[in-house]
């Protein structure tokens, strides 16, 4: 009997110390999949993103991305070398909600997406696939502190 005793305080705490609190997983914003994400795994997304992206009649956009903490964001952008008459409402700064889908960034009212890593948004084309060729790495908008 003692026997059998032992095997089960043994048992119990072995199972007690397979787990931990850092581990539990919770839901991410937007997670329909029912996947869940480990709490030291979740990335921190808010924050301001910046960088130039390519434009055809232009110098470059520059764009700026602020992500908040409750799914709302603020996109900025700057058609540099045009005439402020030619892009009048272009420079208007968009409001919205954003939604998280795996590491995908979707901002609502728009059709904009974005690949997270963690320091830097990708600017993914209108089939969310990264961009391809020479300019690839343009569509890159860093993390500002």
């Amino acid at each position: 009997m003692k026997n059998v005793a032992n095997i089960l305080f043994m048992a119990v705490m072995l199972a007690a110390c397979g787990s931990s609190a850092d581990e539990q997983p919770v839901a991410t914003a937007g997670d329909t999949t029912g996947t869940a994400v480990p709490v030291s795994y979740q990335p921190v997304i808010e924050g301001s993103y910046l960088g130039i992206v390519p434009c055809a009649d232009c110098d470059g956009i520059e764009t700026r991305i602020t992500l908040f903490a409750d799914t709302s964001y603020q996109l900025v952008n700057n058609y540099l070398g045009k005439n402020p008459k030619d892009t009048a409402g272009l420079n208007v700064a968009k409001t919205g909600r954003y939604m998280m889908h795996n590491d995908t960034v979707h901002l609502a009212g728009s059709a904009s997406k974005f690949l997270r890593t963690d320091t830097a948004l990708i600017q993914l084309d209108a089939s969310g696939q990264l961009f391809a060729g020479k300019l690839a790495d343009k569509y890159i908008l860093k993390k500002v502190k």
